[in-house]
């Protein structure tokens, strides 16, 4: 398959004798998934991967989540960009988000993972897995971790407490009626043990997502969480102070349906700015929802799964063909069975494809109470098909039909797409500046990843669009123009074949081949899988990469600071997660573009416990090392 390819307009602003002339570029990615060895099962994909060196060998480590009938997969990274699997424990089948870092000090990294409550009949508490040579071992009870049920979402590996070493925030579902204790939780790190720390404050919040940042500059890690988008400030000791309406103002001070966030320094200014994407996920979308294509003459369509009767009505000249109806189910062994015509002739669930003649489906019964889907031939070319539910059985329903020539919904079809909100930091709070956002971030966004893609000094954003319901559509490359100014490109070499089931959800950038071009791990979610995908670019500016290590205290570098300056002028990079949901990675080898430049000024590295160390006069496009080594190493 030949690479796709796009072509833009910019300039680089990192340039010296040729900053302010339009240079053409070209961008090129390949999908390189098999031939990096990864292989996964379709299916929902929940949130992000987890991308760390987990066994600090130097090669990024893959921890990719797979929600629901799959268990969560580890692939270990090997020399040239390729990844072999390993053996991950079979801890829990409802796994959600899943975090990385070295909470006992040994020099590997740990994983922490939150997983679901059994529809809230089985509050679980996060799961902890100590790794030991590449084998995890649960030891949630032990560290403390039990008792303390919840319908997990999110996990962070935080040090809120400014100690040196790594807390646990865990964000996790609305209670349900007879849930009893907190919602959220926070727990401190005693070493090999972990104690419930109460903050009324921060177990109330309503949110199941979380970004982990630092606003105010302090080095202490304050958080967004969402949806609605909640700011806390980290005042230290466990302490969070609630500074959304200071920060955002009274606009946007309740901004919900928030669905990814990022940190990007998108004017290279020394301070993080904050994307927040969003759109209507699963439970929003199943609540009439429709997409009807007339040239295909195909109409799909979502609705809840709660107890009730809906329907539509279409027109179609001929014989439909219905396919792919399914349902999320909420009661084991449920079935929904098609039932045709007046005299409710019952066939089984049409999953395949399965063509209905109007004349063998001439009215619709009188008794529609039964669970199941309704079709009828009403004549002249009309039909309608409804679905009963007799209970609150499914999370959602759906069904697609071909050979439609018009649809007549009984309902206002619900619109999907929602605007995303590009705030700029400045200092005690933050602007709005959305407006110079092209039309890609006004979709149903899932997910966003930010980073320098085309080298030229300014940080990108790479957005996840859901697209149809059934119709998967090409991601978009938000270029970072300067002046505050971003132009979208349709990067069909970096996302999966469109039209087919799956769906836009997140991903990450990082330098998987160590060629100084940001590449891209991405997840198709709902029947979609994990796709690596190779920037093979070649007009593009020059790089450099740090890898950052432990401070001189023997501090990790989860949330170091890596400023660069250079004749182009200042970049700032924390170590983390390249955007986030419901998982966190712990990229530790910082990517800066640096356009024409052959050489960087300065590399300065802060650590979260105030200690630094500098490099001077660095040549360009290499990746260096500043920090030692882990105790594990």
């Amino acid at each position: 398959m030949q690479p796709a390819v796009f072509r833009i307009m910019t300039c680089f602003a990192a340039m010296t004798a040729l900053c302010g002339q339009a240079f053409a570029q070209q961008l090129t990615f390949d999908d390189v998934t098999d031939i990096a060895g990864l292989q996964t099962p379709t299916g929902w994909k929940y949130g992000g991967p987890v991308v760390a060196d987990l066994d600090r060998d130097g090669f990024l480590d893959l921890v990719l989540g797979n929600h629901d009938e799959h268990p969560a997969q580890i692939f270990w990274g090997a020399a040239d960009g390729k990844f072999v699997e390993g053996e991950f424990p079979d801890i829990y089948r409802d796994v959600h988000g899943i975090a990385a870092g070295d909470y006992d000090r040994d020099g590997d990294l740990d994983l922490l993972v939150a997983v679901g409550g059994g529809n809230g009949k089985q509050p679980r508490p996060p799961i902890l897995l100590r790794q030991a040579a590449r084998r995890f071992q649960d030891v949630s009870a032990q560290s403390g971790l039990t008792g303390y049920g919840a319908r997990g979402r999110a996990v962070r590996w935080i040090d809120i407490d400014s100690d040196g070493d790594l807390d646990i925030m865990a964000v996790n579902a609305r209670q349900l009626p007879g849930e009893t204790g907190p919602r959220n939780l926070l727990f401190e790190n005693l070493g090999q043990q972990f104690r419930y720390r109460p903050s009324p404050l921060f177990e109330s919040i309503e949110a199941e997502r979380i970004l982990v940042t630092d606003f105010n500059g302090d080095r202490k890690p304050d958080v967004v969480l969402f949806t609605p988008a909640t700011l806390l400030e980290n005042e230290g000791e466990f302490r969070f102070r609630d500074v959304t309406l200071d920060r955002l103002g009274e606009k946007l001070s309740q901004l919900d349906q928030v669905t990814a966030a990022a940190e990007s320094d998108i004017d290279n200014d020394g301070d993080l700015d904050l994307y927040l994407a969003r759109g209507k996920v699963y439970y929003e979308i199943a609540n009439n929802a429709l997409d009807f294509d007339a040239a295909r003459g195909r109409l799909d369509l979502r609705d809840e799964g709660n107890r009730g009767s809906d329907g539509v009505g279409f027109s179609a000249p001929g014989p439909v063909v219905l396919s792919d109806f399914w349902h999320w189910r909420r009661e084991p062994g449920l079935v929904l069975p098609l039932y045709v015509g007046a005299d409710a002739r019952r066939l089984d669930t049409p999953v395949e494809t399965v063509e209905i003649d109007p004349a063998d489906a001439q009215g619709l019964p009188s008794d529609r109470s039964r669970n199941g889907w309704y079709l009828g031939y009403l004549g002249a070319g009309k039909w309608r098909l409804e679905w009963t539910l007799a209970g609150d059985v499914a999370w959602d329903v759906r069904a697609s039909l071909s050979g439609v020539s018009a649809v007549h919904p009984d309902w206002t079809p619900q619109l999907l797409d929602v605007p995303d909100v590009l705030l700029r930091n400045d200092g005690d709070r933050f602007t709005d500046v959305s407006a110079k956002l092209p039309r890609a971030a006004g979709l149903n966004n899932w997910g966003v990843v930010p980073g320098d893609f085309n080298n030229d000094g300014r940080s990108d954003f790479f957005l996840y669009h859901f697209g149809g319901l059934r119709n998967r559509i090409a991601d978009s490359l938000l270029v970072n123009m300067g002046g505050g100014d971003f132009a979208a490109a349709s990067i069909a070499g970096a996302t999966t074949a469109t039209g087919t089931n799956s769906h836009g959800d997140m991903g990450a950038a990082f330098d998987v081949d160590g060629d100084g071009r940001l590449d891209l791990l991405s997840s198709d979610d709902d029947l979609g899988s994990w796709h690596l995908y190779s920037n093979r670019s070649q007009n593009v500016g020059n790089w450099l990469e740090v890898r950052v290590g432990t401070s001189p205290r023997g501090t990790d570098a989860h949330g170091a600071v890596v400023r660069l300056s250079y004749a182009g002028g200042m970049q700032i990079r924390r170590v983390g997660s390249s955007g986030e949901v419901h998982s966190q990675s712990l990229i530790d080898v910082v990517h800066f573009g640096i356009g024409r430049s052959s050489q960087v000024k300065a590399i300065t590295v802060t650590w979260r416990d105030g200690s630094q160390r500098q490099l001077r006069t660095i040549r360009a496009n290499q990746i260096i090392t500043i920090g030692g080594t882990h105790a594990g190493d």
